[in-house]
């Protein structure tokens, strides 16, 4: 207790002890004079009336004043009682919070100011009522009266001294999300329970605003004028205005990059003078512009918008792109209203969101301008290596042509002679920087060096069938062949023959069963070229789509064909081979069903005729066996590789060795040879060798095959992957041939115990 209680008390106590000491002397008087009396025996009735009389009088005072202090105590008590009843009185009736006391049976025993105002009930309205019954939506279920019970029983429940999510109806019928906290208060009656309920609604909304952005923002795709149209949709959306702008200031317009509910006949760009947009970009000391009534603003005379669609409040936040005003992010309203806190901070938000768009926009512009002047740049020094290259030539071979004439000219002296070395010297060395500039040029730009020959065409026919004659048994194709053995081109023999496997591996794999392909040779452009044409009963191709024919990864709908593998770039690189060799490629249908394909080289006369080594060639391609010994398969796309693996296998007597320039005739080797070993580069155009190695893991036929990698990945993180990939040996360039060679033996000796099903044709230089 306070000392402002102590206080209180202290004259209540004195006057009781009064009354005790009086009461005392009262009686002791008494006493007194009754002893006197039997000692003396005197008649003293007159003095005991006085002492009487005078102690009566003292306790009627002393009564008197203890009257006064309990009267005193009842008003100061009283007082401090209305006090506290008027302190809790504002206390609830100030509350934002909706202040609800239930009485046992569920009746309402105090509804605050604040709960009339939330659910619409009056105090009147609500006092005695079921509460349940009242705001609850669909009525009090069953359950809910057996925990009423049992709280009215132990004023203990579930919900005692929690805080609940649910939903209230208000008197005109609608439903509120709210807060309640519950907790029990026992009172003569019983017990009772305390509500405190608060209106979530605004908390949310927010909350699915802030979804809403958080989905709208982590679905962004690279395109930014969807970005910007995204972010100004959300915006008009999630404030429920009847029209939303993102407005960019672009070369002196104000622009319009994002809109929704764009009122029909506003421009998407316009004089920027006067609109408020304008002015809120323009304004240094403004972050956010709100303007309740534009009706009172000065941008209700300058803005032709405002008055022509009848807005009545604007909202807008500036969006910056580093660190400069960009643009506006605004939302416009047909009614008068007031943006909440939280709708600030929201604008602000998306204003920001807009911002970092803005950079990332600025920031890929400038790298595909920094790009597409690096690529100008390095075409620009490519083209001008080759042309100083080609310039400097003619001018060299005078320089030398007339040194060597000079060289062999009898009547030089030897001084004369050595001065003509030095020329000659020195020329050739010039020569040799020439060139050198000069492949440079070419590697930069992206082109092949080829090694154009006299090819007999005979002999490539043969390998090639060689190859692919065990895929085309495998799928029922008959072979036939016409052609003369005195047909020679002039081109690069191993990139013929790649063109012309690649013609002949799709005639076999789209062509129906039981097919047929025909190859053929024959004279073209009045004996100046050979075309070689590659026939099948497939299909055939859709004269409408035959311009897509060439275009890489375009396989004009045989990727729905899961049986058919391919990358659909081989005749993409056919066609740009046939161009570096000065040739032609083309198709056209087949009467009576399939297609064509067909390429032209220019035709070479008295080429030598190469001499068949174990198979005559005649008019049809022969199906004999393959070789007995080891069969290694090897792919690669670079010609240069094949050749230097093959010269080096065959350093080992017994070993056939099979060459694929392609994935996807390497696993078609792969299936249908079944090799002992297979030697794989991993950087190959449309399939790389991890791709060509799980197809190959997941056929039963070869996944007991060991398979090299030989690659020029030789960082220890490629060797890493190579080895958890499933590569059996990872080998890196340049070639180390004496263990490259030692590798080879220990895993031929492993595998000569297992019978092979089929063999190898012989090996191709």
């Amino acid at each position: 207790m306070d000392d402002a209680g102590q206080q209180k008390k202290q004259p209540g106590r004195r006057h009781d002890v009064l009354l005790m000491v009086g009461g005392f002397y009262v009686l002791a008087s008494v006493l007194s004079v009754g002893w006197w009396l039997q000692t003396r025996q005197t008649d003293i009735w007159p003095l005991t009336a006085v002492l009487l009389g005078l102690g009566i009088v003292i306790l009627v005072a002393l009564l008197w004043f203890r009257q006064r202090d309990v009267e005193r105590l009842v008003v100061e008590r009283g007082q401090a009682l209305e006090k506290n009843r008027t302190l809790m009185r504002s206390i609830t009736e100030s509350a934002r919070d909706a202040i609800i006391l239930m009485a046992p049976g569920g009746r309402v025993a105090f509804w605050n100011p604040a709960a009339e105002a939330l659910l619409g009930f009056s105090r009147e309205e609500a006092i005695g009522r079921d509460l349940h019954d009242m705001i609850m939506p669909g009525g009090t279920p069953g359950m809910i009266m057996r925990k009423l019970l049992n709280f009215e029983g132990s004023g203990c429940g579930n919900a005692i001294g929690r805080t609940l999510e649910l939903q209230a109806r208000c008197k005109d019928g609608h439903v509120i999300p709210v807060e309640l906290s519950l907790s029990s208060l026992h009172l003569d009656t019983g017990w009772h329970a305390l509500g405190i309920l608060r209106d979530i609604t605004d908390r949310k909304q927010a909350e699915r605003r802030l979804v809403r952005l958080t989905e709208c923002l982590s679905s962004m795709g690279p395109n930014f004028d969807d970005n910007a149209q995204d972010i100004t949709r959300l915006c008009g959306e999630l404030f429920g205005s009847d029209a939303a702008f993102y407005n960019r200031l672009q070369q002196g317009r104000l622009c319009s990059l994002g809109h929704w509910n764009r009122p029909p006949g506003l421009p998407l760009e316009d004089d920027p003078e006067g609109h408020v947009c304008h002015g809120l970009i323009k304004d240094t000391a403004l972050e956010c512009l709100v303007i309740e009534d534009l009706e009172q603003s000065p941008y209700f005379e300058t803005d032709p918008a405002i008055q022509r669609y009848g807005l009545k409040a604007y909202f807008g936040h500036k969006v910056y792109c580093r660190g400069e005003a960009a643009g506006s992010l605004c939302v416009v309203f047909t009614r008068r209203c007031r943006p909440s806190d939280e709708e600030r901070r929201l604008l602000t938000l998306l204003a920001a969101a807009l911002g970092a768009e803005e950079e990332r926009h600025l920031a890929v512009q400038q790298w595909h301008e920094a790009k597409e002047r690096a690529e100008q740049a390095n075409r620009a020094k490519s083209e001008f290596l080759s042309r100083m290259s080609h310039e400097l030539r003619t001018p060299m071979n005078a320089v030398l042509g007339f040194s060597q004439l000079l060289e062999a000219d009898p009547a030089l002296g030897e001084e004369q002679l050595d001065n003509v070395h030095e020329i000659l010297r020195g020329g050739r060395h010039l020569l040799e920087l020439i060139n050198e500039i000069l492949d440079l040029s070419r590697l930069e730009a992206g082109k092949i060096e080829l090694s154009l020959e006299p090819v007999a065409m005979s002999s490539v026919l043969t390998e090639c069938i060689t190859l692919l004659r065990p895929l085309a048994d495998e799928r029922r194709i008959r072979l036939h062949v016409n052609s003369r053995q005195d047909h020679a081109v002039l081109g690069d023999r191993t990139r013929l023959k790649q063109v012309l496997i690649n013609l002949m591996s799709n005639a076999i794999k789209y062509n129906r069963p039981d097919g047929d392909v025909w190859l053929e040779t024959r004279m073209g452009g009045g004996g100046e070229t050979i075309r070689v044409s590659v026939a099948d009963t497939g299909l055939g191709i859709d004269p409408a789509r035959m311009d897509e024919l060439f275009q890489p990864f375009n396989r004009l709908g045989v990727d729905d064909q899961a049986a058919t593998e391919g990358t659909g770039i081989g005749l993409t690189i056919a066609l740009r081979l046939m161009e570096l060799m000065g040739g032609g490629i083309g198709v056209e249908p087949r009467q009576g069903g399939g297609s064509v394909f067909w390429f032209e080289l220019p035709a070479v006369q008295d080429a030598p005729v190469p001499v068949p080594s174990h198979r005559p060639f005649g008019g049809i391609a022969p199906s004999g066996g393959i070789a007995s010994g080891h069969c290694i398969l090897h792919v690669d796309d670079n010609p240069s590789n094949l050749r230097l693996v093959a010269q080096v296998l065959a350093k080992r007597p017994g070993i056939q060795v099979l060459q694929a320039p392609g994935a996807d005739l390497g696993l078609a080797l792969a299936r249908s040879h079944r090799p002992d070993l297979i030697i794989l580069d991993i950087n190959m155009p449309g399939m790389n060798g991890y791709r060509v190695l799980k197809s190959l893991r997941e056929d039963a036929g070869t996944a007991a095959i060991p398979v090299f990698a030989l690659t020029a990945n030789a960082t220890q993180r490629d060797v890493i992957r190579g080895k958890e990939a499933g590569f059996d040996e990872y080998l890196t360039k340049p070639l180390d041939i004496p263990d490259f060679m030692a590798l080879l033996d220990r895993y031929l000796v492993m595998s000569m115990a297992t019978d092979r099903a089929s063999g190898c044709p012989e090996s191709t230089p």
